[in-house]
């Protein structure tokens, strides 16, 4: 992904619970700022706030705005 893509997140955790299908499953869009020297990705929330977080590369979906 390059940076300033918008990208959907997977959200790992909901697997494990029991109502997971009332769940959604991804969080975003969130826009890319940076790929780390690891190819995890530093990315932000639209309201231009940063995450503290890293998140590999097959967590990650390109967002198609409708």
């Amino acid at each position: 992904f390059s940076p300033g893509s918008l990208v959907l997140v997977r959200n790992s955790r909901v697997k494990k619970e029991l109502n997971r299908k009332t769940k959604p499953q991804y969080t975003g869009p969130m826009v890319v700022l940076r790929r780390t020297t690891g190819g995890s990705y530093l990315l932000a929330k639209l309201d231009g706030s940063v995450s503290k977080l890293r998140f590999a590369a097959f967590r990650l979906l390109p967002y198609h705005p409708r």
